[in-house]
């Protein structure tokens, strides 16, 4: 049994987070499209679900923790190093959408 909620804890902790951010679809489309140039024609025919999913996610955090799919989808095309080359150029898009702390992590493992 559980004392505390799941979605207290989560109200709780938006709450407290000074960079919780609510992140309006004009705002997205450009990380959206970006993605979408990335994965290109070639990428939607291998993984047509991907590019759907893609075209429908509606939160930058959804968009974020696709790029992972994206990176598979053109391994299998091009090659990991340039797959997450092509990755790493969209993430720099994402700030202002997430908390700092998870696109410092994404900088970080580049170094």
């Amino acid at each position: 049994m559980r004392w505390i909620k799941p979605s207290l804890r989560n109200s709780i902790s938006a709450l407290l987070s000074s960079e919780a951010r609510q992140s309006s679809p004009e705002a997205l489309e450009p990380v959206r499209l970006a993605m979408l140039n990335v994965l290109g024609r070639e990428g939607a025919v291998l993984n047509p679900r991907l590019h759907e999913r893609l075209m429908y996610l509606h939160d930058a955090h959804a968009l974020w923790y696709a790029r992972s799919d994206v990176v598979a989808t053109l391994c299998k095309l091009h090659g990991e190093a340039h797959a997450v080359s092509k990755v790493h150029e969209i993430t720099p898009l994402f700030r202002g959408l997430l908390p700092k702390s998870l696109t410092e992590t994404a900088r970080m493992q580049r170094a």
